[in-house]
């Protein structure tokens, strides 16, 4: 991305504290910035050798507590991150994190404090940095492993909009890398775009004046598709049982690249540049198996044609979302830039 930092600081403070879209995480956010604003007045306090601070001071700190947050958070999420692959243990991952941030952040930092003559403010930044690398690492490990099971938004283009639930208001999504709960609903206008992470190395693309709302999320992960198109990667594995519903057809998905086109309530068509997928109507009896190469249509009520041999630039279009995906496959926290 050619963003500077300033804009990648200011995004990052937006993910902070909108995203995932739910009061769980609000809460959480709030009591981890109150309990860093508290670590920081209590270690200037030490660092000063006062026994009690004013207002004003206490204010300072909080102060210092959010910049030290939100600055280590993006250079963490923004350049560390993406850089260690998945396959680091969970010792080596938590490690390389804190030692990031105390080395590129917390020591150049303290060294300036105490050339400038704030020597006794240096303890209480190194306490404000070590607790935004933790906080880092809890958010990214904690939500990804033990939080809600959501679906991330890693790519936007255009406008995209979302709702929690059918009753939910429409709300526009502004900027990537929120969660949306299972249940959400996904809307793109024309000339829009947003690619979903769905967990267990499962990406979908939601094309232009499409419909999408997810059911489930990981290894059986399932998204409904009222209308338009999604491109998909989905990394198959002995769990893998993943599902594009449709009104018109159902396709079961273990580990393909492949697109699913719907109009509606007529018709439903089947595109795999890789794998195979099991097609059957969502309103009739018929299956058919869908290979490489090959593409169905499945008109509702009826059932899914033999499988034929696949249009040429859809195959180069799902296998060109393919190679967009790859690196996030094997990375954490990895922008894909341009999917499609």
């Amino acid at each position: 991305m050619n963003d500077s930092f300033l804009t990648k600081l200011l995004e990052t403070a937006h993910w902070l504290l909108l995203d995932p879209v739910t009061s769980l995480h609000l809460v959480v956010v709030s009591a981890v910035s109150l309990a860093l604003g508290f670590l920081v007045l209590r270690r200037t306090t030490e660092s000063f050798g006062a026994m009690n601070l004013g207002l004003p001071m206490a204010l300072v700190s909080y102060v210092f507590g959010v910049v030290a947050l939100v600055v280590g958070l993006t250079v963490a999420n923004d350049f560390l991150l993406p850089q260690i692959p998945k396959t680091v243990p969970f010792p080596g991952y938590a490690a390389g994190v804190l030692a990031a941030i105390v080395l590129l952040l917390a020591a150049p930092l303290g060294k300036v404090l105490m050339k400038c003559g704030y020597s006794s403010m240096v303890s209480a930044w190194f306490s404000a940095l070590a607790v935004a690398a933790i906080v880092v690492f809890a958010a990214d490990y904690g939500f990804t492993n033990f939080g809600p099971q959501m679906a991330r938004v890693i790519d936007l283009k255009g406008s995209v909009s979302y709702r929690l639930t059918a009753t939910s208001p429409v709300e526009e999504i502004k900027k990537r890398r929120i969660g949306l709960p299972v249940g959400s609903e996904i809307f793109t206008k024309a000339d829009s775009s947003a690619t979903l992470d769905l967990g267990a190395s499962a990406y979908v693309a939601v094309r232009p004046l499409s419909i999408v709302r997810i059911r489930a999320v990981g290894d059986n992960a399932t998204v409904e598709l009222d209308g338009g198109r999604v491109i998909g990667s989905v990394k198959h594995t002995a769990k893998t049982k993943f599902q594009i519903r449709t009104p018109a057809a159902n396709t079961g998905i273990v580990g393909t690249d492949f697109m699913v086109d719907s109009d509606g309530a007529k018709q439903t068509i089947v595109t795999v540049a890789s794998g195979r997928v099991s097609v059957s109507s969502a309103r009739g009896p018929g299956t058919v198996e869908v290979g490489a190469g090959q593409a169905t249509s499945c008109a509702n009520g009826g059932a899914p044609t033999a499988a034929r041999a696949a249009n040429a630039a859809d195959l180069g279009t799902i296998n060109s979302f393919k190679a967009a995906v790859n690196d996030a496959v094997s990375k954490r926290n990895k922008a894909i830039e341009d999917a499609m």
